[in-house]
């Protein structure tokens, strides 16, 4: 895209069409290589036994808002390339507290951009803007291309 920075959150959701993503509810407010800000709203399907957030939804947030930048940063704006997509290889999260209603936001930021790895942390806060918890990906950049 010449001279324009790619809208990397409206490929995310046209992508997620029929995956676990959308199926959670997810959405993309924000990518680029240098931030990605995600949304979840509360649901019931999204809980554990006590009615609270599960914690595998809140990671999978965190873990999609780290994979939704690192995509942006290994594809570039030469566009959407499934050989160049980012894999998680190595995730760590801290969960810090939980809540039982509202909206999340997952915002990722890169610690490392590299050519073989990439580093991303995210932190998952409620809709009043307290930590739910912090993520820690590292993801390797594919070696091939499909284009």
């Amino acid at each position: 895209m010449s001279g324009e920075e790619r809208n990397w959150a409206e490929d995310f959701k046209r992508r997620i069409a029929g995956t676990m993503i959308a199926s959670n509810g997810t959405r993309f407010v924000e990518v680029s290589a240098e931030r990605a800000v995600l949304e979840l709203d509360f649901k019931p399907e999204l809980t554990q036994m006590t009615g609270l957030f599960h914690a595998g939804a809140i990671i999978s947030l965190a873990d999609e808002a780290c994979t939704a930048l690192a995509s942006a940063h290994t594809m570039g704006d030469g566009g959407w390339d499934p050989g160049k997509f980012p894999l998680t290889v190595q995730l760590s999260a801290n969960l810090i507290r939980n809540v039982n209603r509202g909206t999340l936001t997952a915002e990722a930021l890169p610690v490392h951009k590299g050519r073989t790895t990439v580093v991303v942390q995210s932190t998952v806060k409620d809709d009043q803007g307290r930590l739910l918890a912090t993520v820690t990906a590292t993801q390797i950049v594919p070696s091939r291309s499909t284009g």
